[in-house]
């Protein structure tokens, strides 16, 4: 048996030798240690080229112990050829980095394995933004490279480089005062446009500088621009301005960057077609689009070439609002549209590396499977030969473990509604939702004492996720005092907003249903409600409205303009257990169609109660509900009506039983079920981010 393992050996690196083109190339494959397979898959339906994807490693996928500290050692493969990319983010003490890797072609609906290498100490840093992007600079001189920008400034406003930062400044008290930088080449539609930036203050009026980023037109500002701008503390006030042959459309205020300033953030413009009659806008805060900044018009959007520009400047009543934009770096990548490829790292095997020769040529990795699986077979029959046999049980066990994965989809909001977190399990409450991937929190209130939640709204904006007070749950819906009650109410949560340091996001107005259940009204003049308490709040925090089974349809149109979006609840409408995505959908195409017509935006809530037996099912709806309304507008996302029911689910039905067949290890029940919760809302959002 020894001489046929042998043999086969041989002849597998006399196989390899046929492949491995150059002995320089052989040997310096050598000197990496570890490598994983990537599998990026292109979505859109189009041929791709020269297409940059973020490949995004942590602790669940890359073992950052096996690289070099700075990543150095990286490499990106495709059969033979080496690939450009280029570090955006590497911290291996945190477990997690973002690489942009160039890929050089992407077939329509087809994927592309490319092979990443790492484990090399003595390798030389070979990432490179300007090898990687359309246009890239990280400001690294002492001015503006003058090949790449212009710039222009009035009164005091200047621009000024230094230590790797670009400050585009308005620093006096002059209602013209600017500073403006743009790039001397033009591009073209379906490009996204990323800044690192920084809002800094330096005058007494706390709104600081008006700060701006767009696509201008390549001849004349006044024929083509796409200008998104932020305002006042926090760059609280963000909109659009699109300008098309002199004729402008200003949004209102869509949404809150919620960076604090002082503090760096990724904005990024995306400027498409996905097609011949829509051209669209939309941006995204550290990768992560906000669906509220979608606009999609044939007017207003141009597709002719236009440059990209910084600008800030003072407000025109010229307050002590100065100060600067500070710009770490900058690029274009190309953008095919929301449906952009996918990315999959696959985990290396526990101390051990994926083959280099073998990944980057799928047909020798085919010949030689058996040749790995055959020898030690047979090897193990033998009495003599039992030290192999841990190797082959291991190899065993990795194979049998089940991979369960949710499946794939994008929307704008993926939220959760909780009870008060007020007990005293509050801070295992807060360590289960780090790192859950829940992008909004819609926390019940109890107005009466409205401080008790402030550690943990403050625990969870560390966390990157918003938090809406839901008010009105449980009303008695009796009449005019009812309506006062519920009046004060919304007064404390903003009283608490203007003075606490974790002010909520938004407020949620729950909206009960009248006690007739034929009728279709709510059981409070929910409009003359919302009217008053959108008036005192102003713009600083979003409203919104969770809407009751058959509300009125004509109240929804009275109501969409005081709200950014409804939550339209898909159940309680005496239809039974609604867990298809087809029944739910008729459920709520209704409300869905009223807010539609009204411009507005809905969020659809189903209820964990409805027959679904685990998380896998209700991430499978999500997912179905994503795909049938990709491209509406009015689709803002989803959410689940209780965490409470949701985190008891399995994440699939079969570990269920499986846990229940295990009654010979203590807690072992209990400790799957809270690893497979964790698991399922680390992935709530795949594929968003």
């Amino acid at each position: 048996m020894k001489v046929r393992s042998i043999t086969c050996r041989i002849i597998s690196v006399l196989f390899l030798g046929v492949f491995i083109t150059g002995c320089a190339l052989a040997e310096t494959d050598d000197k990496w240690s570890h490598s994983q397979e990537i599998v990026v898959t292109e979505n859109a339906g189009k041929d791709l080229t020269s297409y940059q994807v973020p490949v995004r490693l942590d602790s669940s996928n890359f073992d950052f112990s096996k690289a070099n500290a700075d990543g150095s050692d990286l490499r990106f493969m495709l059969g033979s050829t080496g690939l450009d990319y280029w570090i955006e983010t590497w911290d291996p003490k945190g477990g997690e980095g973002t690489v942009w890797v160039e890929v050089p072609f992407l077939p329509a609906n087809g994927n592309r394995k490319i092979l990443m290498k790492y484990g090399y100490p003595e390798a030389r840093a070979e990432s490179s933004g300007v090898a990687t992007f359309i246009l890239f600079d990280d400001f690294m001189g002492t001015s503006l490279r003058s090949i790449d920008w212009k710039s222009e400034d009035s009164g005091e406003g200047f621009v000024d480089v230094k230590g790797g930062i670009c400050k585009i400044a308005a620093p006096k008290v002059h209602p013209k005062d600017f500073a403006l930088v743009y790039s001397r080449d033009s591009f073209d539609i379906n490009t996204a446009f990323v800044a690192k930036r920084m809002k800094v203050t330096t005058g007494e009026d706390e709104r600081g500088p008006v700060l701006q980023q767009g696509f201008i037109d390549q001849i004349d500002n006044k024929r083509n621009e796409i200008k998104h701008q932020t305002e006042l503390a926090n760059e609280t006030k963000v909109r659009w301005e699109l300008t098309a042959r002199e004729e402008r459309f200003r949004s209102f205020d869509l949404t809150n960057v919620r960076v604090s300033e002082g503090d760096w953030y990724s904005s990024e413009i995306a400027w498409y077609e996905e097609d011949d009659d829509t051209r669209s806008v939309a941006w995204f805060r550290d990768g992560v689009r906000d669906t509220r900044m979608d606009y999609t018009s044939a007017e207003f959007v141009t597709n002719l070439p236009m440059h990209i520009y910084l600008y800030a400047a003072s407000y025109p009543d010229a307050s002590e609002n100065t100060g600067y934009m500070a710009v770490d770096y900058v690029f274009i990548r190309k953008f095919v549209g929301l449906e952009e490829p996918s990315v999959q790292v696959t985990p290396a095997p526990a101390d051990e590396a994926a083959p280099v020769e073998e990944t980057s040529e799928p047909e020798l990795a085919e010949i030689l499977a058996p040749v790995d699986v055959e020898v030690p077979v047979e090897e193990v029959s033998e009495p003599e030969n039992v030290s192999e046999g841990p190797e082959e049980e291991e190899e065993e066990k990795v194979e049998s473990v089940p991979v369960v994965s949710f499946p794939e989809y994008s929307v704008g909001i993926s939220g959760i509604r909780l009870s008060s977190p007020y007990s005293p399990h509050f801070p295992a409450l807060v360590k289960d939702l780090e790192n859950s991937g829940i992008d909004t929190i819609f926390l019940s209130v109890d107005s009466t004492d409205v401080w008790q939640y402030e550690r943990f709204v403050k625990s969870v904006h560390e966390e990157g996720l918003e938090v809406h007070a839901v008010l009105l749950e449980d009303p008695d819906c009796t009449g005019a005092w009812d309506l006062n009650t519920s009046s004060v109410a919304v007064e404390a949560v903003l009283d608490y907003n203007s003075k606490s340091l974790a002010a909520f996001d938004g407020i949620n107005i729950y909206m009960e249903p009248s006690s007739d259940p034929a009728s279709d009204e709510g059981c409070l003049d929910y409009v003359t409600l919302i009217e008053a308490a959108r008036e005192n709040a102003g713009t600083n925090v979003s409203f919104s409205a969770s809407l009751p089974p058959l509300y009125n349809a004509s109240n929804i149109e009275d109501i969409a303009p005081m709200v950014d979006f409804f939550v339209v609840r898909a159940y309680g409408r005496g239809s039974g257990n609604l867990n298809e995505a087809s029944s739910i959908v008729d459920a709520v195409v209704p409300q869905m169609g009223e807010i539609r017509g009204a411009g507005s935006k809905g969020i659809i809530e189903i209820r964990v109660e409805d027959g679904f037996e685990d998380k896998m099912t209700v991430q499978e709806r999500f997912a179905s509900l994503a795909g049938y309304y990709s491209g509406d507008p009015t689709f803002l996302g989803v959410s689940i009506s209780s965490y409470e029911t949701y985190k008891d689910l399995p994440k699939v039905a079969e570990e269920a039983e499986e846990e229940s067949g295990t009654p010979g290890v203590p807690g072992f029940g209990l400790i799957s079920g809270l690893l497979a919760g964790v698991g399922a809302l680390a992935l709530l959002k795949k594929g968003r981010r």
